[in-house]
């Protein structure tokens, strides 16, 4: 396989993790002490400031490290809200190497340089990384949001190194959320971590209740921006911890809302199928 690109699987992680991590926390200690708030008031207002958008659309760069390698990207993402992410990712050179078109149920992927392509199902990911993601999860760590399909029980509140802190023990997808063919058993166990100025997310960790491989998927947001009137998070450092430690450095350089797109994915008659 091409040098310039890391192979399959972990290009479809980058897509669908631009969004999620577990580098050391930026968390930074306030002057002021913060007034203490219950968790309802604390998640009626996360939910409040979170990031609202039908189509966005966003150019950025990310570095990928596993082991001692690094690689660097850059690409272009559109998203439509609960419906489809796009990427399309560039070496330096800026010509595209490779395209991956996500929604709720499949994955496809072209690889250009070698001339191959995949499509299929989530399921190929767990294998990968012995680890879970789905896509309601993507899209909601790409801009910076909770995972609203999943319900809420056991929770509490603290703070925490000048954030808020909440703790949900207990996330199950909501049944209307829940595909055919979809497990309802899994339970996730989260913490999320607020800004007490604006309650967006600034961390968030996320993990199976009772899993015995201690498998983890962490995000950090850094550097807020503003797009129109809303906030969106201009870095993101995002690691998973499984059988293999990944992490990924992603900077977004150019947002843009509510102007519909396409999201246009054809694969030539001459490329190989993959799996």
């Amino acid at each position: 396989m091409n040098k310039l690109l890391p192979p399959l699987h972990l290009l479809v992680v980058l897509a669908l993790i631009l969004l999620l991590t577990g580098c050391k926390s930026t968390r930074s200690t306030l002057k002021k002490p913060i007034k203490e708030y219950g968790f309802d008031y604390l998640y009626a207002k996360m939910l409040e400031n979170q990031f609202n958008f039908n189509f966005l659309s966003a150019k950025f760069s990310l570095t990928y490290y596993e082991d001692k390698g690094k690689t660097d990207l850059r690409g272009q993402l559109r998203m439509k809200n609960d419906s489809i992410t796009w990427i399309s990712f560039s070496p330096a050179l800026g010509i595209e190497a490779a395209r991956l078109n996500l929604t709720d149920d499949s994955i496809k992927f072209i690889n250009r340089l070698n001339k191959k392509y995949f499509m299929g199902e989530y399921d190929l990911i767990d294998s990968l990384l012995n680890t879970t993601i789905d896509f309601s999860i993507l899209q909601a760590m790409i801009v910076g949001n909770d995972i609203t399909s999943y319900d809420v029980n056991k929770f509490k509140a603290s703070i925490d190194g000048g954030l808020y802190r909440i703790t949900i023990q207990e996330r199950r997808k909501i049944k209307k959320s829940l595909k055919n063919t979809e497990d309802d058993a899994r339970v996730l166990v989260q913490n999320i971590w607020l800004n007490p100025e604006d309650f967006r997310i600034r961390q968030v960790e996320l993990k199976e209740l009772n899993d015995g491989d201690n498998k983890k998927l962490d995000v950090v947001y850094k550097n807020y921006f503003p797009v129109g009137d809303q906030m969106f998070p201009e870095e993101m450092f995002i690691s998973i911890t499984s059988q293999k430690s990944i992490l990924i450095e992603v900077k977004f350089l150019k947002v843009e809302l509510d102007e519909e797109m396409q999201f246009p994915f054809r694969v030539p008659g001459k490329y190989e199928k993959l799996f």
